[in-house]
């Protein structure tokens, strides 16, 4: 029988090179061992090539440690939160989770970029989906811990299938590239979730202390606006009623000025009759003086 420990040793190292080089490794390694330790030789060689999602999640356990253990401590809160129904923090612990999820998936695709083995997008939907399934169930955040999965995982409601989800039936180990895992026991993950949750209220106190100072001044400002409108308003009315009078008196002018423009039509109208009158009674007047000088010299002695 293989050495357990042995053979998760060699699995660490083969499961941390490229999907293209699995096989060849992994032949290599074996041929090397069986001279020696046939059984070792036989376990090694019996070792599947990991899944491209599966191999991807394997590198997180090795170069995005510290970011895979946030996620899974994360995943413990969330079932913790399911064992004491506690409704508010499932819904914020849910939403982290889809938040954290969704940003080591991403940065897994440019792990993979830097590893020179590119992936597609549903390569990172399996990763996703993994990275889900870690968080549901306590076994299946082990298996990823391990770095040594051969498929994806998934989870069916709290449940996770982890049949021959681990290389060589590792999953109670711990491959080379894996910490040891932090275990959290229960009075320490209530300590972490009560501190957590003490940080969210100040927080929020915090939040809550800015949105009032910002409605303080959004307020003094709303007074000082509606001051200004009211003066405004008031200028407003007091042109307005000055328009009014002007164009009243305007209206008056116009109207005097149309009487005045009428006389004078009237009165230059009047003037050249008046003026042939005048001349007829000159020629008169003149005609009579003339007459009467002519009697006047008539009755002279």
């Amino acid at each position: 029988m293989a050495d357990d420990h042995a053979l998760a040793g060699i699995a660490g190292e083969l499961y941390g090179t490229l999907p293209a080089e699995f096989v060849a490794a992994r032949n290599a390694r074996a041929k090397e061992l069986k001279p020696h330790d046939p059984a070792l030789a036989g376990a090694v060689a019996e070792l599947r090539r990991p899944a491209p999602a599966a191999w991807l999640v394997n590198q997180l356990a090795r170069h995005r440690r510290n970011e895979l253990e946030q996620l899974l401590e994360l995943g413990e809160e969330l079932r913790a939160a399911q064992a004491e129904l506690d409704a508010a923090a499932l819904t914020a612990l849910a939403r982290q989770r889809r938040t954290v999820v969704a940003a080591l998936a991403r940065d897994a695709g440019a792990l993979a970029d830097q590893l020179g083995a590119p992936v597609r997008q549903p390569v990172l939907d399996e990763v996703a989906e993994t990275l889900q399934a870690a968080m549901t169930d306590a076994s299946a955040a082990d298996a990823v811990r391990t770095g040594l999965l051969v498929r994806a995982l998934e989870a069916v409601g709290t449940e996770v299938d982890l049949d021959g989800a681990v290389a060589g039936g590792l999953a109670g180990g711990v491959a080379p590239a894996a910490a040891v895992r932090r275990a959290n026991p229960p009075d320490e993950l209530a300590e972490r979730r009560t501190r957590k949750q003490q940080e969210a209220r100040a927080r929020a106190e915090r939040e809550l202390a800015e949105a009032e100072e910002k409605a303080d001044a959004a307020e003094a400002a709303a007074a000082e606006a509606s001051e200004l409108v009211d003066t405004a308003s008031a200028a407003a009315g007091a042109a307005a009623a000055q328009r009014d009078a002007l164009l009243a008196e305007r209206r008056e002018l116009e109207r005097r000025l149309s009487d005045a423009e009428g006389e004078l039509a009237r009165a230059e109208q009047a003037v050249p009759p008046l003026e042939r009158e005048r001349a007829r009674a000159a020629r008169a007047a003149s005609d009579a003086r003339a007459a009467a000088e002519a009697l006047r010299a008539r009755l002279a002695p």
